[in-house]
């Protein structure tokens, strides 16, 4: 005597329910190892920044280990010169310190005096504190300085990762596989990430020269500031604020004026005009998931969670059909239609009927 078992799946309140129950912890866990999952994925934005070059090698004739051990000395090389020059620049930056404390005193009391010679009163409580404002950038700086060592830690990851990316590629091409949509993911947050960093870089460079005709302090730090704020949404407001502050308290109003226009006819054109030609179709996320996904990984992860808020997101996005046990639109069943009415490909689970696909687990359709 045979017997029926009927599966029934859970309500979609509770599969909510569990799903947000998970990525708290999941968000927790991550937020508890912040320094260490940031400098991961860090290295792993990097390596995916310039893991087109490999690429581009191969499809000129180089074999594919001579490209990618090309690339990576290449990479090791550059970085560890980077890093040279952007410890060198740091050191100069807090040797500077005082001097841009008396610039700042001067500018101050410059700016309280034009307005008390109109008939305005500044009280002292607003007036900025030079030495207050200093001791905080010498406290930023001395941090970046003690950094130096995990800086040379993640060129090392970036060069392990660039060597493992090419083999992330799944031979499982079936649609609605888990396979399928980290394939997908991978595709799409390394189109995202190639682009734009490689976009990112000649932007950063042109920056670089217009700080170094400019004379501008610590060029080559605020252009890879530039650099990894190009990941950012509007990223390029914000990486033009300390050069524009710096050559302001160096030279004066004249030529940091000229410091900020040069900077935003270059990013604005880049970002708005020539980057939207390169990238081809959107993200498919809106102006509201981007702000929210800012703020929700910047929650997490801290400051490093606005720069890797984006491609984070889009992961996120091709995974969570798998997330939320949702059937992606491109599945097909696994039936065949013939003149003789429906045939089934695969036998149909104890108690379910092969014309209702819909009662079936999760687990029978990956």
């Amino acid at each position: 005597m045979s017997t029926l078992v009927t599966v029934d799946r859970p309500s979609p309140l509770f599969r909510l329910v569990v799903l947000g129950a998970g990525l708290a912890i999941i968000a927790a866990a991550l937020k508890a190892a912040a320094p260490v999952v940031n400098l991961v994925l860090l290295s792993l934005l990097l390596a995916a920044t310039i893991s087109p070059i490999p690429v581009i090698l191969t499809r000129r004739g180089m074999s594919r280990g001579a490209a990618i051990g090309l690339t990576a000395l290449l990479a090791l090389v550059g970085g560890a010169l980077l890093i040279l020059v952007l410890t060198r620049s740091l050191s100069r930056l807090s040797e500077n310190l005082p001097v841009y404390q008396a610039s700042l005193g001067n500018l101050v009391d410059g700016v309280t005096q034009r307005l008390e010679a109109r008939g305005i009163a500044v009280d002292e409580a607003l007036k900025p504190n030079p030495a207050r404002i200093m001791g905080r950038v010498g406290g930023l700086v001395g941090v970046a300085l003690n950094l130096v060592g995990t800086g040379l830690f993640a060129l090392v990851l970036v060069v392990l990762f660039l060597a493992e990316l090419p083999v992330f590629k799944s031979t499982d091409t079936r649609p609605g596989s888990v396979r399928a949509q980290l394939d997908s993911a991978m595709v799409l947050v390394r189109r995202f990430v190639g682009l734009n960093g490689m976009f990112g870089g000649v932007i950063a460079l042109i920056d670089l020269g217009i700080m170094l005709l400019v004379g501008t302090d610590a060029a080559v730090l605020w252009a890879v500031i530039a650099f990894l704020f190009a990941f950012v949404p509007f990223g390029f407001i914000l990486s033009m604020i300390p050069p524009f502050i710096l050559t302001l308290l160096e030279f004066g109003p004249g030529r940091a004026m000229v410091l900020f226009g040069l900077f935003f006819v270059v990013n604005f054109i880049g970002d708005n005009v020539i980057k939207p030609k390169l990238m081809g179709g959107g993200l498919g996320l809106s102006a509201l998931a981007i702000v929210l996904a800012l703020l929700g990984w910047g929650v997490v992860l801290g400051p490093m969670g606005a720069l890797l808020a984006i491609p984070l997101t889009l992961t996120v996005k091709e995974l969570l059909p798998i997330l939320t046990g949702s059937p992606p639109s491109v599945q097909q069943p696994d039936v065949v239609v013939a003149e003789g009415g429906l045939a089934d490909a695969r036998s149909s689970p104890v108690g379910v009927r092969a014309d209702q696909p819909s009662d079936w687990s999760v687990h029978d359709r990956l």
